[in-house]
């Protein structure tokens, strides 16, 4: 017997072809490929326009037009937040339960990400988790126009 190893041909194999046909069971990943082809990149781009605002808007209206003193009930903008918020869970949802593999753990994740956005004190904090949730809304919306195109 020979000491010598045997070298395998390493061969690049491009991922699997993805369907976008339910975008709602397409892992995050593929959803990120998805996205970034370059046929897709203006549905991507129109997603991120469509998706992104509003968590975009739910964070400035919950951090700028809100007030301390006036009861949460007597505020008109405080309907405008809860729209977004409700707007944006089912998304982040689908996502962590994708990611996490566990319902439990997406629902935590919502309440968390949505939460810490609307309610933190701490400007960084808050700010990243608005840029999670624009990123999520965006590439979600962008493959969901990209799903309605190809049919």
């Amino acid at each position: 017997m020979s000491n010598r190893i045997q070298k395998r041909p390493r061969h690049r194999s491009s991922p699997p072809q993805t369907s976008i046909a339910n975008p709602a069971r397409t892992n995050a990943v593929d959803q990120v490929r998805i996205a970034l082809r370059p046929r897709n990149r203006l549905a991507t781009f129109l997603g991120f326009l469509l998706g992104g605002f509003v968590p975009l808007a739910s964070f400035f209206v919950a951090h700028f037009e809100l007030s301390a003193i006036t009861p949460l009930y007597a505020q008109r903008a405080l309907y405008l937040v809860l729209g977004g918020l409700a707007y944006s869970a089912k998304t982040v949802w689908q996502w962590g339960t994708l990611a996490f593999q566990n319902g439990f753990k997406a629902f935590g994740f919502v309440v968390l990400l949505e939460g810490v956005m609307v309610t933190s004190h701490i400007l960084w904090l808050s700010i990243a988790a608005l840029v999670y949730l624009m990123a999520i809304n965006g590439i979600a919306t962008g493959c969901n126009l990209t799903a309605k195109a190809s049919r």
